[in-house]
């Protein structure tokens, strides 16, 4: 005979894949909100409380410690993943204290988007405008220099992204022969064989979606569920991000978390919960975008690049009366990069020797297309290195990137290659 069914009380405890953890932005601090929660994708979560206590040095006849005081309670701990598209947006913007932009506009049957090569009719510039019946229109507010902008257009299948130069008078410009490497897409669309300059089918979108850093705090809710109980850790911040790009291994990010406490509850308090993204997982082979540092590609294969963000001089406020933080202070935005390269040449060091600084850029994405750019606006090289580790092998090189901010503020960028 074939048995069926399931087999009862096999596990030893609750297992981490039944685990669910979730979150939400709070509106107002430390109150859990009772709306839609998104599920967390993640490879670890070690959010806990976290107790200080005190054991008075009371002085009696019996060699032990005095009984142990409870003298604040508050909750840390991180929350590790893969690093995917739009996964981890709500977290950056926690981090970076700002909200994501977006600036997109779709050529339609009243909007034409013109694309040029070389314009000469704008000093050689390569151009993107957008015109309706009366001319040129400013549809483009917002886009500045050294922003990122997407062009698709599934017409003639163009999906890229290019670095603006400057926006003037509704015109996006970039730099001549930006666009080379598309110019067969540019013919077609000018219907004409070596044509540089056509229109943008209808439908097709430039968009320009950006996260730069702000002074709009944020805090959460996480929830973890285990055995028909939530975990509840409310008033959290998102203390530092760190994402990994390392050779033979998929993009990794790590959050560091900060919370106000910890609340063990029966009652589910979400209307909903969204499900995980399911985006594709960013891998550092083909989807790697490539560095510069200063407008220059290190000469020696990149090795690996680690982008940290955090919050210096953060803090939690406490009082008496209760346990968990009163309010938490975000401190000032702060971040730095390392790259490490096959070394072939001092240019790096002939720059960090030199004082220079300038932006700093690593890009990945996923197999979808979108992925992010990540942008030091104004960085400059600090303690370059090019250690030797040992005989048969090639030398790496590891310069440290310090970023500062640009006249008018802003230290760091985040830039979607597509939306």
């Amino acid at each position: 005979m074939a048995y069926t069914g399931a087999t009862t009380g096999f596990a030893a405890g609750a297992e981490t894949n039944d685990s669910a953890v979730d979150y939400a932005l709070e509106t107002i601090y430390n109150q859990p909100p009772t709306g839609a929660y998104q599920a967390l994708r993640y490879t670890g979560f070690s959010l806990a409380v976290n107790e200080t206590e005190t054991q008075p040095d009371e002085i009696n006849d019996t060699p032990e410690m005095a009984q142990s005081v409870l003298i604040g309670r508050t909750a840390q701990g991180d929350t590790s993943g893969i690093l995917s598209a739009i996964t981890y947006d709500d977290f950056l913007s926690g981090v970076m204290t700002a909200d994501w932009s977006v600036i997109s506009q779709a050529a339609t049957s009243s909007i034409t988007i013109s694309i040029a090569s070389r314009d000469q009719f704008q000093a050689g510039n390569d151009t993107i405008s957008a015109k309706d019946s009366t001319g040129v229109v400013n549809v483009f507010n917002g886009i500045g220099p050294g922003d990122i902008v997407s062009i698709s257009d599934p017409s003639v299948g163009l999906s890229a992204s290019y670095t603006v130069s400057k926006l003037s008078s509704g015109v996006i410009y970039f730099t001549p022969g930006t666009f080379d490497g598309i110019l067969d897409k540019i013919a077609t669309l000018s219907g004409k064989a070596g044509g540089t300059s056509g229109n943008l089918g209808t439908g097709a979108i430039i968009s320009c979606t950006s996260l730069k850093n702000g002074k709009i705090g944020k805090s959460f809710t996480f929830r973890k569920k285990m055995n028909s109980k939530l975990e509840m850790y409310s008033g959290t911040m998102v203390n530092q991000v760190q994402i990994t790009l390392q050779k033979g291994q998929p993009a990794t990010i790590s959050l560091d978390l900060v919370g106000s406490d910890l609340i063990v509850s029966d009652t589910d308090i979400a209307s909903s919960v969204t499900p995980r993204t399911t985006t594709p997982l960013i891998d550092t082979v083909a989807g790697f975008l490539g560095c510069s540092i200063f407008g220059t590609t290190p000469s020696g294969c990149i090795q690996s690049a680690t982008i940290t963000l955090s919050r210096d001089g953060s803090g939690q406020d406490t009082g008496m009366g209760h346990v968990g933080a009163c309010g938490i202070r975000f401190g000032s935005f702060k971040a730095a990069m390392e790259i490490t390269y096959l070394f072939r040449d001092y240019q790096q060091f002939t720059d960090w020797k030199n004082g220079k600084t300038g932006p700093v850029t690593v890009g990945v994405q996923g197999s979808d297309g979108v992925g992010y750019q990540f942008n030091v606006l104004n960085g400059i090289i600090r303690n370059p290195k090019t250690p030797i580790s040992g005989k048969n092998q090639t030398v790496v090189a590891t310069v440290s990137i310090t970023a500062n901010p640009i006249s008018g503020g802003g230290t760091f960028a985040i830039y979607k290659t597509k939306n």
